[in-house]
């Protein structure tokens, strides 16, 4: 063990590009305050299901999706490729690779850092009581922005205790979300900062570094990056690329297939990953995205861009509301329903943006700053 080494374990290795460039962000930050930061190479049996190239043969839909993905299987695993050398190459990772909690050891760091991302998520297939910490021993304990995925876990864990235990334990406690706070204050009866997701404590410079500089594109296009493609939404994009006569790049290659999106017209990029994911959003005219970090990058490279109303917005999840609130940009929240006369090209007013986004990053710094600093020890 070092007292300059942090280890970090967060979901780096979801082949997910918010995932994987929110770890990046965090990496980079920690590195900019002095430290070696270290990603923890962990990753649970459940995330290795979730992004293989086919599902087990164990239902008819799963034996359904595998039949729909055969032809495309080889695509697939090219675009999964892509994302290991992605994780290969710009993650500093610890020596050991671990899939279960048991083998994990904090005898190499000082301080493990949690998050952010949706680490403390129980709900998911890839969710995992690691993420809490409970198998630190000496190390401090420090959570950065991590969400509960709008999963509240005195409503969903068989023994919230348990995770009441967890974050008792932290030597420092924050959450990405407003509900996470509120559920944080109820469960441990603490009051625990808000903080922005670690993807936005670097300029757009940072990224167009790790970017894809050699992606084909047309000179104008709708980048549309919603995981799930839900009908009604897909339709709403289709209104408004016939509108302007934008074609459509989509992306997340296995969803794709599977829901028929290739009958919209829409086209797939040549390659997947965190590097052609941030250059088609660096070079899109308009962006329509469902999701967090869909957001996140949009703002970062001050593009055009349309949040879309949808699932559990209307409900606890409140990642994206959060955000936006956060930035001032409420007003790009926008409902599915295709409005004909209303203007999908209208600029982004990011003057709140740019003069609160400094403040926030500074609070974010230095939380990891005070968090980090053993000469703050009592």
């Amino acid at each position: 063990m070092t007292d300059k080494r942090v280890g970090i374990i967060t979901f780096h290795h979801s082949y997910n590009c918010g995932s994987m460039l929110q770890a990046f962000a965090l990496q980079s930050v920690i590195e900019q305050l002095g430290y070696e930061a270290e990603i923890i190479d962990f990753s649970n049996a459940g995330q290795k299901q979730l992004y293989s190239v086919t599902q087990p043969n164990n239902s008819i839909k799963n034996i359904l999706k595998n039949i729909i993905l055969f032809p495309y299987k080889a695509r697939i695993k090219k675009n999964f490729d892509s994302f290991e050398e992605f994780k290969n190459t710009e993650f500093h990772l610890s020596p050991e690779s671990y899939s279960r909690m048991k083998q994990l050891t904090d005898s190499r760091y000082f301080s493990v850092v949690t998050g952010s991302d949706q680490v403390w998520n129980i709900t998911i297939e890839d969710g995992d009581d690691a993420y809490y910490l409970p198998w630190v021993k000496k190390a401090r304990k420090v959570a950065y922005a991590p969400s509960f995925g709008a999963k509240n876990v005195m409503k969903y864990a068989d023994n919230p205790e348990k995770y009441k235990t967890y974050l008792s334990d932290f030597k420092a406690l924050s959450i990405r979300e407003e509900n996470g706070k509120r559920w944080i204050k109820d469960l441990v009866g603490k009051d625990v900062p808000v903080l922005l997701d670690p993807t936005l404590l670097l300029d757009a410079s940072a990224y167009d570094r790790i970017a894809d500089k050699s992606l084909n594109l047309p000179d104008k296009y709708i980048f549309f990056y919603s995981p799930s493609y839900q009908k009604d939404i897909v339709h709403l994009v289709e209104c408004v690329s016939k509108k302007y006569h934008l074609p459509v790049i989509a992306f997340n290659t296995k969803t794709f297939y599977v829901k028929g999106m290739q009958r919209t017209g829409f086209k797939l990029p040549e390659s997947e990953n965190p590097r052609s994911y941030l250059t088609l959003i660096k070079n899109a005219t308009l962006i329509m995205t469902t999701s967090f970090h869909g957001t996140v990058f949009s703002t970062i490279f001050r593009k055009r861009v349309w949040v879309i109303k949808n699932g559990g917005m209307f409900g606890d999840d409140d990642r994206v509301k959060t955000l936006i609130k956060e930035l001032g940009i409420e007003d790009r929240l926008i409902p599915i329903e295709y409005k004909e006369y209303f203007n999908y090209m209208k600029m982004v007013d990011y003057s709140y943006y740019n003069k609160e986004l400094p403040i926030l990053q500074n609070m974010a710094i230095q939380y990891l700053k005070d968090s980090l600093d053993t000469t703050n020890e009592e």
